[in-house]
């Protein structure tokens, strides 16, 4: 996961003049309450076949609109109606019930997600790229704004560029709907959180031709740790032109300002899991200095969605995003390792002033055609993708009793250091997507050129990648629904930075096998999926022994497992997810010396997690409206640090709602974690451990018309 320790080391790298970076469709659903049932739909392809917690086509997993049993690859999909039902605050808990998916869910800054046991850097919102750089400018959706979830497993480089080989969390934006839909939301829980929230939309005209859409949310929250709070006013606007029945144009926009971000809070694993003798440490102790400690954002975007087509056989579409943000980031935080007495430990002071700048843009012609007996779905593509980051930045290095922490000593941290980077890539992709009877054959390929540069205090390096991805898929779909496949496909990521010898680092690249099974059961609204997978990631920067505080590329790491998941959405009032994943992940290759050489990775991810989400709407007689659900998450032991000398302990967790539905009215109480259990989600070192989510209660009154 994106860690402390790994921005850290970024800027002792820095310290030692070496610049070290870490390689970190639109569905409106139907919102259906027992008495007032709403029917909203969207325009763009792909929408369809969406109903309560099950989506039977997406188009994140091959960029066009496909039934997800035709699709050779893993594709979880968190509809809105999941979103709302289990009242999802950040992206991290809207998809906590997705197999292979682990998250860092009491972290208020950044969503931090790992997929297959490796690290997501960046998502995708409208099937654009958010990008960051090294640094703790990221991006932030919140799940309000969003109708759908795609979780993508396994590589998906051939379509989207670079990214991890894990897979992506593919984000789609609420768009104009064709009818009136209007919604209004207060919520209030725990932690003094107060929220309120409204969505507005429909026709302009009556002939339909422009359709609006305005959603928006103002929260006022604290947290489970003491002194940090999250604040949160956000608005995003888009309008819908239709001039004929083949030429759509929606024009999105959207501001948000956090004045209070969030902090996280590292803590060790002696007071926590391990015994300390000088007592525990609770989820509710800060370490850092509620004085000085801060973060706030302001992040805006504008962009477009197009498509038109010429006849039945060819399309375009084209996709374009600007999105800013300034972050002013101050923390003070433990690093290192305890000393002896087990209280005193390394203090990090970082201070940074960072403005990010995202340019998206993705141009496709696809074609669909018949050569004889075969189907063609072709699809053609360029994409550019540029990030830049304007930076001040400054950082201290200390001590801190953590069981009496002192800050009258600690002298404030000024900027000292001026950097700026840049990022661009530009790609050429094509796909067919081959139908025979019920056999699909599924090829793809893509060529990928990257560009890094960097300027520190006026030094400044640069380098250059390329790299040629592909992917290969074969599934066959029986008349009774069940549907196997088999696929390969490649992943690239670059890298920044230099070895101790000046040459540059070069991506990692990752590839996968899976084989699985897809099961949509005639005449039922359910979907089960059932996938293996053999999954690597070579050129991983491991420590270069020879030469400290520097790094070379050495490592690989291997991912092997299965996961199953069941996904229904009954007539009766049922709703019901479930989902199973094991984990089997290596260092096999690494530097001699390195303690992280034949051990599993820390990075949080488990080697079994499994869960179950069961909901039930009474659907007769005088309580008609009133329903009932619950969870239960299971999340295994997982490494403690690299050399795997210590675990973190596996939890159970329970959650559970009361809802009920009455003419436009739905009220609910959700309770995460119900049992407030204490537990640390994930530890990077000794002393980079992070507590998880306490007990979380909100109540909801949403009104709808």
């Amino acid at each position: 996961m994106r860690t402390h320790q790994a921005m850290m080391t970024a800027w002792l790298a820095a310290a030692s003049g070496v610049h070290a970076q870490t390689a970190d469709d639109a569905t409106s659903s139907a919102t259906t309450n027992a008495l007032a049932p709403v029917v909203v739909t969207a325009t763009r392809d792909g929408d369809s076949g969406t109903q309560g917690y099950v989506a039977k086509r997406s188009v994140s997993g091959v960029k066009t609109d496909t039934p997800i049993t035709r699709i050779p690859q893993s594709v979880s999909v968190v509809t809105r109606e999941q979103m709302d039902a289990q009242a999802a605050q950040t992206v991290d808990a809207a998809i906590r019930y997705v197999p292979g998916v682990t998250t860092q869910d009491n972290d208020l800054r950044f969503d931090q997600i790992t997929v297959r046991g490796f690290q997501l850097d960046d998502a995708y919102l409208d099937g654009m790229r958010l990008m960051r750089t090294t640094w703790y400018a990221t991006p932030r959706i919140d799940p309000y704004f969003l109708d759908r979830i795609d979780v993508v497993r396994g590589p998906v480089s051939v379509l989207y560029g670079q990214g991890s080989p894990g897979g992506a969390i593919l984000m789609t934006s609420k768009l104009p709907t064709e009818y009136p839909f209007h919604e209004v939301q207060m919520q209030i829980g725990s932690d003094n959180r107060y929220q309120g929230m409204f969505d507005l939309s429909g026709p302009v005209d009556k002939n339909g031709t422009i359709l609006y859409r305005v959603t928006g949310l103002a929260r006022d929250a604290d947290s489970q740790t003491d002194h940090v709070k999250e604040q949160r006013l956000a608005i995003a606007p888009s309008v819908t032109f239709r001039p004929d029945r083949d030429t759509t144009l929606t024009l999105l926009g959207s501001y948000q300002y956090d004045p209070q971000g969030g902090l996280f809070n590292p803590v060790p694993a002696a007071g926590t899991i391990l015994p300390n003798i000088n007592g525990h440490i609770s989820s509710h102790d800060y370490l850092g200095n509620p004085d000085t400690d801060r973060l706030k954002r302001q992040q805006f975007s504008i962009g477009y969605l197009f498509e038109h087509a010429f006849n039945e056989t060819w399309k375009i579409r084209q996709s374009a995003r600007y999105l800013h943000q300034d972050l002013q980031y101050y923390q003070n935080s433990i690093f290192g390792a305890l000393a002896a007495d087990q209280r005193t430990a390394g203090l990090f002071t970082n201070n940074n002033d960072e403005h990010l700048a995202n340019y998206t843009l993705d141009t496709q012609a696809e074609a669909k055609f018949d050569t004889g007996a075969v189907n063609h779905t072709v699809l053609f593509g360029f994409d550019v993708q540029r990030v830049t980051n304007r930076i001040s930045r400054g950082f201290g290095l200390g001590t801190i009793d953590i069981f009496a922490p002192d800050y009258s000593a600690v002298p404030y941290v000024a900027d000292t250091t001026k950097e700026y980077i840049g990022q661009t890539q530009l790609g050429l992709y094509a796909q067919d997507q081959i139908r025979y009877g019920g056999w699909t054959l599924t090829l793809g390929g893509r060529q990928d050129w990257a560009r890094n540069e960097d300027t520190t205090n006026g030094t400044q390096t640069r380098s250059q990648q390329h790299a040629f991805t592909w992917r290969a898929g074969l599934s066959y779909e029986f008349a009774t629904g069940i549907a196997p496949y088999a696929s390969f496909a490649r992943s690239f990521q670059p890298q920044a930075g230099n070895t101790f010898d000046g040459a540059p680092f070069q991506p990692t690249r990752g590839k996968q096998y899976e084989v699985g099974v897809k099961y949509q059961p005639k005449g039922y609204n359910a979907l089960f999926t059932l996938a293996a997978f053999d999954l690597r990631q070579q050129n991983v920067t491991t420590l270069d022994d020879a030469h400290p505080g520097f790094t070379t590329q050495t490592g690989e790491i291997r991912s092997r497992g299965f996961e199953a998941e069941a996904r229904m959405s009954l007539t009766d009032g049922l709703s019901m997810i479930a989902s199973y994943a094991y984990l089997n992940q290596t260092v096999i290759a690494a530097s001699p010396d390195d303690p992280s050489l034949g051990n599993r990775p820390a990075n949080g991810a488990p080697i079994n997690m499994a869960s179950m989400w069961l909901d039930y709407t009474l659907q007769r007689g005088d309580l008609r409206g009133l329903g009932f659900g619950g969870g239960v998450r299971y999340v295994g032991v997982s490494a403690g640090d690299r050399a795997n000398t210590f675990q973190v302990p596996s939890h159970v967790l329970v959650d559970a709602v009361v809802h009920y539905d009455v003419r436009n009215w739905r009220f609910a109480i959700n309770a995460s974690n119900l049992f407030n259990r204490q537990y640390i989600a994930y530890c990077n070192s000794s002393t980079q451990c992070y507590y998880g989510s306490d007990r979380s209660v909100i109540g909801t009154a949403r009104y709808q018309w």
